[in-house]
């Protein structure tokens, strides 16, 4: 189109000057060389300035209009492949009539859906299997159990394989049950509805729950959420067990909020996470390269805290402590403050 009105613009000064040429040719004839010769040159100037002016305005518009064109499905690309790598896997880029784009946005939402299916299919696994090994893990912990009952019977050396068995059975159950729970979440099958929360009432029961001393606990300013009670406190745990398990126990607990955000803070007491392991801590099974773990981890603890927080809207991070140990730091949307 550009192209298309230059060209025009061209044939237009082409013609003005074979015009002026033209007349003062005819003139020339008559003897008034200098002052048509004078006339022309200005008329030629006028519209040669006036084309100039004409077709940088037609460019500039035909310019913006271009980069509208192309800029926007960029951006719309853009904002959807965000969203997806959020979690958010129903986004699909909106149809358009545009041929050149039109295969490009329909092998884009294809990629997407295919992309889904095989994470729901992986869920759908994962879920099954984990379900599927409680039935004979139940009939296990019965058969650990009549034995306990019966282990001052037993050979000492008997006694000591037994400790270790109901250790690894105990070990087992509670594997599963983060299983279980991590799939839960990632399928979006959750226990009941979101509501809204007060986070200092949250940490106040889950830190009681767990007979934590009162004063581990510092509110600086009472922020309401929206999530799902059980969920959420099941998160938290996590990261306090997580601080006792791998980070010589729980130094202090804050919640607070920053802008629109609740913020909720757990220090350890533990030689701190590496820079290079800060992320892969909350993938299953990860362990830190520096000595934070523990054979009575399960390994999902953190995977399954991460997952909570992200479908709750929030994220959650891994930094150093002031003064040494690990500080992880929950972010959720907050709904609403408690005035004091």
């Amino acid at each position: 189109m550009f192209t298309a009105i230059a060209a025009l613009m061209s044939m237009v000064l082409v013609v003005s000057v074979f015009a002026i040429s033209r007349s003062y040719l005819q003139r020339a004839e008559v003897g008034h060389n200098d002052l048509l010769l004078q006339d022309n040159l200005d008329l030629l100037r006028n519209v040669l300035i006036g084309s100039a002016v004409v077709v940088t305005g037609i460019g500039a518009a035909v310019g913006w209009w271009a980069s509208r064109r192309v800029l926007t499905p960029l951006h719309q690309l853009a904002v959807t492949a965000a969203r997806i790598a959020s979690g958010d896997l129903d986004q699909r880029l909106p149809a358009t009539r545009d041929q050149d784009l039109a295969g490009t946005v329909e092998s884009f939402n294809t990629m997407v859906a295919s992309l889904q299916q095989r994470i729901e299919r992986e869920h759908r696994l994962f879920g099954d299997v984990s379900h599927e090994l409680r039935t004979p893990l139940t009939t296990f912990m019965a058969s650990v159990e009549v034995l306990n009952r019966h282990r001052a019977d037993l050979p000492e050396r008997s006694q000591r394989a037994l400790a270790l068995v109901t250790a690894e059975v105990d070990h087992l159950r509670r594997l599963l049950d983060d299983l279980l729970a991590l799939a839960r979440v990632e399928a979006g099958m959750h226990r009941g509805d979101q509501e809204p929360l007060s986070v200092r009432d949250l940490l106040i029961h889950t830190l009681a729950e767990r007979r934590y001393p009162s004063d581990v606990l510092t509110v600086a300013e009472d922020v309401i959420v929206l999530g799902r009670k059980l969920e959420l406190e099941r998160a938290v745990a996590n990261l306090l067990q997580n601080a006792e398990l791998h980070g010589g126990g729980v130094v202090g607990v804050t919640a607070g909020s920053r802008g629109d955000d609740a913020v909720i803070v757990i220090d350890d007491a533990g030689p701190g996470v590496p820079v290079a392991d800060r992320v892969r801590i909350f993938e299953r099974f990860a362990t830190a390269r520096n000595g934070r773990r523990s054979a009575t981890g399960t390994g999902i603890g953190l995977a399954l805290v991460a997952e909570t927080v992200i479908k709750h809207g929030g994220q959650v991070e891994c930094t150093e402590r002031p003064g040494g140990g690990a500080r992880f730091q929950v972010t959720l949307p907050a709904v609403g403050e408690i005035e004091p």
